[in-house]
């Protein structure tokens, strides 16, 4: 999960490969009928650029959903080759250098997914998203706080997540508050905005606030490991040893061999993590 930034997927679009990897009947049709088209002359140059461009977004878009990045990539290379002002290519490409962590070109990506197409709501969260990961808070919140005032625009409590970590970041704590109990208000399955409302408490030196939050976060979403080691030291602020015993357990459990796995373990303490029950006391910092 992420601690900071909240981004939304992008939406699968219609199937044009099949699950082999090779171009389907589909695409192959549409590249004929592309290249007859063309050949005709019943396309301007823009046009037939326009198509072919969409048509290597649309095999983007179906390798991205089947994990196939570098594919992904070549396609969309592909499409902003051929129409360099593809505003859902820009998008995408954005969306998976965030992935890998490159995130000055996501951002350049995302900049110009919404020069293209200004009413983009979702490039320009992302756009914000990468502002935060950059640590770049108050073009964040200028990038940001647009969408705000956009009554269409149908994910507002990931704008006032994103608002909200922020301006905690920047110690802008009471406006920190207001946009995260804003995000969990408009979501309250948003396990995200919980835990973050929890971190908020944790700087303002409220560990039963943190432990209530974290709470929330964790009966929200008990799947993710992270959730319960925030918990814990929550809980372990808060002096409820015991309880911060269990929830690091509960982390250790879910997170198996990987890397947060075993510092949950070591968080655990050598008696702890030699037997069950193990000493509360030697909990780690």
């Amino acid at each position: 999960m992420q601690t900071c930034a909240q981004l939304q997927p992008p939406a699968r679009r219609a199937p044009v490969r099949a699950r082999t990897g090779r171009v389907c009947a589909g695409a192959v049709a549409s590249m004929i009928a592309l290249t007859a088209l063309a050949c005709a002359g019943g396309q301007t140059a823009d046009e037939q650029r326009a198509e072919q461009a969409d048509l290597h977004f649309r095999l983007a878009t179906g390798y991205f959903h089947e994990g196939q990045v570098d594919l992904t990539v070549r396609e969309l290379t592909q499409a902003l080759e051929a129409q360099p002002n593809h505003a859902d290519a820009h998008y995408l490409f954005g969306f998976v250098l965030f992935g890998r962590k490159e995130f000055e070109l996501a951002a350049d990506h995302f900049r110009l997914a919404l020069k293209a197409r200004p009413s983009f709501f979702a490039a320009r969260n992302h756009l914000g998203a990468t502002l935060i990961e950059l640590e770049r808070w108050r073009d964040a919140i200028t990038v940001l706080e647009p969408l705000l005032r956009e009554p269409t625009y149908t994910t507002p409590y990931l704008v006032h997540n994103n608002l909200g970590w922020a301006w905690l970041k920047l110690g802008g704590l009471a406006k920190a508050d207001e946009h995260l109990r804003m995000a969990v208000f408009l979501n309250p399955e948003f396990c995200n905005g919980h835990r973050n409302l929890g971190l908020l408490a944790l700087q303002r030196r409220d560990p039963a606030a943190a432990v209530e939050h974290m709470t929330e976060a964790t009966r929200r979403c008990p799947q993710f490991a992270e959730l319960h080691l925030q918990r814990a030291e929550a809980l372990q602020a808060a002096g409820r040893l015991d309880d911060a015993h269990a929830a690091l357990r509960k982390c250790a459990e879910l997170a198996g061999d990987s890397q947060l796995g075993r510092r949950c373990r070591t968080r655990l303490g050598p008696a702890a993590t030699a037997k069950e029950g193990g000493d509360h006391a030697r909990l780690l910092p």
